[in-house]
């Protein structure tokens, strides 16, 4: 697709491919409106924007998850008000949202982080009813992800976005989406995601908005891939499942939230404390294992604390604080099989407990690229 883009010059926002994937998206979700946007960010921008949303208006958000979140928050001019992670969860609850709700309130943001689906997602939903507040799936790491009742997260909220960067289950390279499921709002988000342009009226701008349009290149480069999403995902639910048997029994080593459908975006496992996360962190990249601490807590992110908003955010969520320390997560990827997940697993348990064996390497250095190699070498160019 992305050479028969070059090729018939469908490179812009404005080319077939847009167009196709907000189509695939659309019927992936079951909803009628979606659009390809310039990454999961500017998506986020676009839905607050479309949610009326600004000064003196705050949206609920977790303060366990990237912070893309609070910052286009931020730009619409809002006010993130950052709520602890229920405990032993990775995501809010209802009664952590409620905690900190305001009569200034008008949306909540929901991120299903990791790729675990928000165990409350349900009673969230029709506490944003009753309330008349918005909600907002965040689903850029939970793009496949089902929730406990077999329900597509990203399907009970006004919007969801998502976002399709190169370490997302599929990708365009940079780039996401915004959903809605009310047809209503098509027009607002299409104008939003560019420049605020007016079907009727050009070269005339009723509202000030971003540039946040998809290129066709990268959205034929995607397209293919959405079709293949389910059977990632049922990967990525056995890769949880190896995980969590290679890991029972390590005294010392907590596996992340198990919902009723497990499918993790990344897998993650805590420890004690931060010094033995770090040396086991150290004794994984030892043997050629590259992993990734947990978030920050967005509360605790440097730039709450200069210029106006210094002091706003001296709160404690313990739950989250604990899990930035302890936490970290493990190859996850759609090339590992199980001898993979049998390697690092007994490399784990070889930190904990030196009487047990090291085991031989399982792969050599840089095999990944090897076999994205051979995938590529596999694709036959299009006829000209």
């Amino acid at each position: 697709n992305a050479l028969q883009a070059m090729l018939g010059g469908q490179i812009s926002s404005g080319a077939m491919w847009p167009r196709r994937l907000a189509e695939n998206i659309c019927q992936l979700y079951g909803v009628p409106v979606a659009l390809p946007t310039s990454s999961g960010a500017s998506a986020l921008h676009v839905a607050l924007l479309a949610c009326g949303l600004g000064p003196h208006d705050h949206v609920l958000v977790p303060s366990f998850t990237m912070v893309a979140v609070a910052n286009m928050v931020k730009m619409v001019g809002a006010r993130p008000i950052y709520c602890d992670s229920a405990c032993n969860s990775l995501n809010p609850g209802t009664n952590e949202f409620l905690q900190k709700a305001t009569p200034l309130t008008k949306a909540i943001i929901v991120c299903h982080t990791y790729g675990v689906a928000c165990k409350d997602i349900e009673g969230i939903a029709a506490l944003c009813r009753e309330r008349g507040w918005w909600l907002i799936e965040d689903i850029c790491e939970a793009m496949g992800t089902k929730a406990d009742n077999g329900q597509l997260v990203g399907t009970f909220g006004d919007f969801a976005i998502s976002s399709l960067y190169a370490n997302k289950q599929i990708t365009a390279g940079d780039g996401g989406w915004v959903h809605a499921r009310q047809k209503e709002h098509h027009d607002h988000l299409k104008s939003l995601i560019n420049h605020g342009f007016d079907p009727a009226y050009h070269f005339l701008h009723f509202e000030t908005a971003p540039n946040a349009k998809m290129n066709g290149l990268g959205a034929a480069f995607v397209c293919s891939q959405v079709k293949m999403l389910p059977k990632i995902m049922e990967h990525r639910g056995q890769l949880a499942t190896w995980y969590r048997q290679q890991l029972a029994g390590i005294e010392g080593v907590k596996c992340m939230e198990q919902r009723q459908i497990d499918a993790p975006w990344v897998f993650g496992i805590e420890t004690t404390d931060r010094p033995t996360r770090d040396h086991l962190r150290d004794h994984l990249a030892l043997h050629g294992i590259e992993t990734r601490n947990y978030f920050y807590p967005l509360h605790l992110e440097p730039v709450n604390f200069y210029g106006g908003d210094a002091g706003v955010y001296d709160i404690v969520l313990p739950n989250a604080e604990k899990a930035a320390q302890v936490g970290f997560y493990l190859p996850t990827h759609s090339f590992l099989e199980h001898t993979d997940i049998v390697y690092m697993c007994a490399l784990i348990r070889n930190f904990f407990d030196k009487s047990t064996q090291l085991p031989p390497a399982s792969r050599e250095a840089g095999w990944v690229d090897n076999e994205r190699s051979k995938l590529l070498k596999g694709i036959d160019p299009p006829e000209v």
